[in-house]
């Protein structure tokens, strides 16, 4: 049986050491820092719209967040996106309880403010910004933790960036995956769709054209033709398009024709020539500004070789805004396809199961 002297002695020893570490926490909160900034920042390559709306919604928020494994009890109150909205969250342990309130939306940024009540009372604000950096949206998340005295004597001894800022940088890249996932895959920094298509008639001119001469040829022919449709001796069916049936940069040539689309039976100029485009499935991608044909044909040929199919010529491009009727090359939007079929079945060589390089289409 342990004497009373003992446990007196042990008790005064605990006390004392309580005491002598509520001293020294004291006396480190008198110089240990209160707030802490932390930032992450990372890269998605999303429009910042898309990542805008995660971020700004609680109910995406959920989604993504690095606590979002946490075992929690959730609620959330009020008009979501919106300020005033609040994330209230509880649970056990570490996950604690506390609310998150949106309290300012901007364009580029969000402001929320997030208090706990266990397993320790704080109030501190943090913010999203998502800004637009070329063809990627940078979003930094920003927190500035208040820290309350006594306790931030405790953080003189912890790397309090390092701790707390690996949430935010876990949070960033799940933000990321999720964001990534919802968008269509590019090829060449395109995105291809399909649509079927019927057969078309079409009136233009077609000729070879020295490759150095073929956009001043198809600007030229796009002005006589802006000029018939104004004389109304022609009515388009659709949009004014270029159609390539070769590009020869060996010989310098291309086989190409200006047209506009015209229905069956439709009288046409006697300079214009009559030719039609089989109807079927076609692959195109959309092309703001400046037209970039090879790009354009690359991602098509991409998407294509993915699919296990073949293109088949011409390259059609559709003018929905362009030269002559709209002179501000920012404001361009074409629209280039191909017809995609499958290939041929001799298009493959069995032996080995390798295509022969030396095949032709």
């Amino acid at each position: 049986m342990i004497k009373r002297s003992v446990l007196v002695r042990l008790f005064r020893f605990l006390l004392y050491g309580v005491l002598i570490a509520g001293a020294l926490l004291a006396l480190f909160g008198l110089f240990a820092k209160q707030e802490y900034l932390i930032e992450r920042q990372i890269a998605i390559a999303a429009p910042p719209e898309l990542v805008y709306d995660q971020v700004r919604y609680f109910r995406n928020f959920r989604v993504w967040s690095p606590w979002a494994g946490l075992q929690a009890d959730i609620r959330l109150e009020g008009e979501d996106g919106l300020p005033g909205a609040a994330y209230h969250w509880s649970g056990e342990g570490e996950t604690g309880s506390g609310t998150m309130v949106l309290k300012a939306v901007a364009p580029q940024r969000l402001d929320f403010e997030v208090s706990t009540t266990r397993p320790y009372r704080s109030t501190s604000p943090t913010w999203f910004v998502v800004a637009a950096d070329s063809h990627l949206t940078r979003v930094t998340w920003g927190f500035r933790m208040q820290i309350s005295y006594p306790w931030n004597g405790l953080a003189m001894f912890t790397d309090v960036n390092t701790y707390v800022g690996k949430d935010f940088a876990r949070g960033l890249e799940n933000l990321k995956r999720h964001c990534e996932v919802m968008m269509p895959r590019l090829y060449a920094g395109y995105e291809v769709r399909e649509e079927e298509r019927d057969e078309q008639r079409y009136a233009g001119l077609r000729l070879n054209v020295p490759l150095e001469q073929g956009e001043a040829f198809v600007r030229e022919q796009l002005e006589k033709l802006t000029l018939l449709v104004r004389q109304r001796r022609l009515v388009p069916n659709g949009p004014m398009v270029a159609l390539f049936w070769t590009i020869d940069s060996l010989a310098g040539q291309t086989d190409l024709a200006v047209a506009v689309p015209v229905a069956t039976g439709q009288r046409t100029p006697p300079q214009l020539q009559v030719f039609a485009l089989d109807g079927g499935q076609y692959c195109w991608v959309e092309s703001r500004g400046q037209p970039d044909l090879n790009t354009a044909q690359k991602a098509l040929a991409l998407y294509l070789e993915e699919k296990g199919r073949i293109g088949l010529p011409p390259v059609v491009v559709e003018y929905q805004r362009y030269w002559p009727t709209e002179r501000d090359t920012a404001e361009w939007a074409l629209r280039i396809g191909l017809r995609a079929v499958a290939p041929p079945p001799d298009s493959t060589e069995v032996d080995g199961g390798k295509a022969d390089d030396n095949g032709e289409q």
